[in-house]
């Protein structure tokens, strides 16, 4: 999988989770997304 899928995948699950409003507000979208980037370590690899 490219690193721009693994992105597109990685927006596709958090944008999901604030449609279905698992997600309330937009401190908690960019703590979610820094958490999937950390642990994410395969995408550092790429660079």
């Amino acid at each position: 999988m490219g690193e721009q899928e693994r992105y597109k995948v990685m927006l596709e699950k958090l944008i999901a989770d604030t449609e279905n409003e698992k997600i309330q507000s937009s401190e908690e979208l960019i703590q979610l997304l820094i958490n999937e980037l950390k642990s994410n370590t395969s995408m550092e690899a790429t660079f």
